[in-house]
Formats: C-alpha cells, structure tokens, sequence
C-alpha cells in the first residue's frame, strides 16, 4: 500500500527538527510533516475516544494541580493513560507512512497542552470550554488567596462565582438530606471532652474556641461536616488507624443544599460551576498543619457566597476517598440539637485516604 504521505523526497538536513535519544531508521522530518502527522493522531484520537489529549507526562503534575477531582475522581480520566507507542500502533497512523516514516515521527506526538514530544498521553476532554483562561484564573486566584484573600472579589472569576450561585438559589427547592449521614471522631477526643457516644451533641459542631480554618469554614466559625458513609467520616477525621467512633445522624429539616457534586454542563453558569468544582479553588487536598491554609481560601468564600445566597449546605466531593461524597451545614450551632437525631455509633479505625493519581 503507498503511503498516503511521502517523506522521503524532501527534508534538508538542516532544516529538519531531531528528536532526543534516535535509535531504530531516521528520517529528517521538518515542522510541517510533524503538524500534519499530529493532525492525524488527533483524528483518529477524537475518532475512537471522541475525545483528545488533555495532558502527558511533562505536564501530567501540573494538570494533577490545577485539576485534582478530575484526577482523583473521575475514572475515565484514570483509565485513559497511554504509552505514545501503543497509542500509534493501535491508531490507523502507520497505514499512512512508511515503516522508516513511522520510526522517524514517532518521536513527535505533541501535547495541545504543553507542546512537549510526549512519551505518554491522558485522553480525557472537560466537560466545559475556555480550559486556558480558567487556569490563569486559578493561578491569580492563589495568589490572591495568599497574598490578600480579602480582595478575592475583585477578581472577575470570583464575581462570576458569587452571581452565579445567587442564581442558582432563586431555583433551588429545599429538600430533605439523605437519611443517613455520619460524623467521627477519635475516641480519644471524646474522652478527653467528657462526652459520650451515646449523646447526639457528641457529634455536633465543635467549640468555637477549638475551631481552625477548614475547607469550608472560617477560623473559630464552627459549620458541621457530615459524610456519607461511616468509613468515609473515618477518613475524613485524618487520623489513619486511630480508634473511632462514627454516629449516624439524620436531620429533621429540609435545607436548600448547593450542590458541586452533580452537575451538568449546560449554559455558561453550569460550566462555570463544573470548572470550579474540579478545580483546584475547591477540590485541593490539604497540604501541611499550619494554621493559614491556603487551598481552602476560595472555597471559604464559596461558602460565604452560598450563605449569602440562602443555601444551608455544600455537598462535595471528597478529598479522602475516590467515591465519597460530604456535607456541610452552614448554620448548624443554633438548632444542631433540635434538627438532629443520632440514630446509632460504631466503632472504627480511623481510614487512610485513597492513592492519589
């Protein structure tokens, strides 16, 4: 069969771009034949994945930064890691050049991200577009959050954040939470308060005094984190094989609950908000014991634009487990005891999170 493209008749030597470690048949290639020969790596990508190159292994940690639900949550992204090598050999590629052209273009499988030569791709696609200019966002939206976390608003993606949810508050019904919804602590903890696990104010909010900066609330603000599952409360405590004891608790009212979890693509507001929700603004595991903790500045203030906007509650996906979901309530110290009733506790060992990819 001849192939569709012909290298052979035509790259200066001087003018031909050379790949790092040549071994096997080399054909001098110019830019030209690499863009064509990634255009069509690029349409028979889209044409089995329906999809594209989303990272490789040059960018793969930033992309895991900027991205960590998807990275740590969303398994089609997981799944779809492959060898360059591979990706070719499977592809309808080589039906297109020759055995020495194949050798020599190998070597330039670009990355749309980074336009590195990658060895190895992830083919994943967001599900929202403007993909460039919502990590600039996040890059200024750290360092305000560091810098001067007051001044958050001032940023146009932080103003759009705010709109948004107020929007999505005039349409939200309250609805009842799920019947089961676990909080832990280490037994430790509990005898060192004097308290029981028989007690439902055991596992309501903490003392204000006791309460540092979380993922959604403010230093010495007290909100309840509630988990889905008792393993996943286990977790979320960050105290890997201590003993603990896990109440279930189910809450009396019905509460207008913000929802990052399941979303759905749709107009430029839902994007917005799947972007967000994946994103490093809310989705950052916590890194270090200092008292500032600086990837939960934006989601602190998504927080407090929910309040504002008449939400009770935030659900969200875990940073422990893969498959956990959390909430938290955002006015819970006045009425925890009337709306709440500890309806049984276990004990457990506290859960080690999940492998981060």
């Amino acid at each position: 069969m001849k192939p569709i493209r012909d290298l052979t008749s035509g790259t200066d030597p001087n003018d031909a771009v050379w790949p790092e470690n040549i071994f096997g048949p080399f054909i001098p290639v110019a830019e030209h034949d690499i863009g064509i020969f990634n255009e069509i790596v690029g349409d028979e990508i889209d044409s089995d994945f329906a999809s594209s190159i989303c990272c490789c292994n040059i960018c793969y940690t930033d992309f895991c930064k900027r991205w960590p639900n998807t990275t740590f949550r969303v398994s089609e992204f997981q799944e779809q890691s492959f060898d360059t090598e591979y990706l070719l050999e499977n592809s309808r590629a080589p039906s297109c050049y020759s055995d020495a052209e194949m050798s020599s273009l190998r070597h330039f499988v670009e990355c749309p991200r980074c336009y590195s030569y990658a060895k190895q791709v992830w083919i994943y696609e967001h599900r929202f577009s403007d993909i460039p200019e919502i990590e600039e966002a996040i890059d200024e939206l750290v360092a305000i959050g560091k810098r001067t976390p007051f001044l958050l608003l001032e940023h146009e993606f932080a103003r759009r954040v705010l709109e948004q949810i107020r929007r999505m508050a005039k349409s939200q019904a309250k609805t009842p939470l799920p019947a089961s919804l676990f909080r832990a602590r280490t037994d430790a903890d509990i005898k060192k308060c004097g308290q029981s696990p028989t007690d439902v104010a055991t596992f309501g909010p903490a003392p204000a005094e006791f309460v540092g900066e979380g993922r959604f609330n403010h230093a010495g603000a007290p909100l309840l984190y509630v988990a889905s599952s008792p393993e996943l409360a286990a977790s979320e405590i960050g105290c890997p094989g201590e003993p603990c004891t896990a109440g279930e608790l189910t809450f009396s009212m019905a509460m207008r609950v913000l929802d990052l979890v399941d979303l759905e693509d749709g107009d430029e507001g839902d994007n917005l908000m799947l972007a967000l929700s994946n994103s490093a603004l809310i989705s950052a595991p916590r890194t270090g014991q200092g008292w500032m903790k600086s990837e939960y500045v934006f989601s602190r203030f998504v927080a407090d634009c929910a309040r504002d906007a008449g939400f009770d509650a935030v659900r969200y996906g875990s940073t422990k487990l893969a498959s956990g979901v959390n909430f938290v309530l955002l006015e819970p110290t006045a009425s925890f005891e009337t709306i709440a009733t500890l309806i049984s506790h276990r004990s457990l060992a506290g859960g080690a999170p999940d492998r981060r990819y």
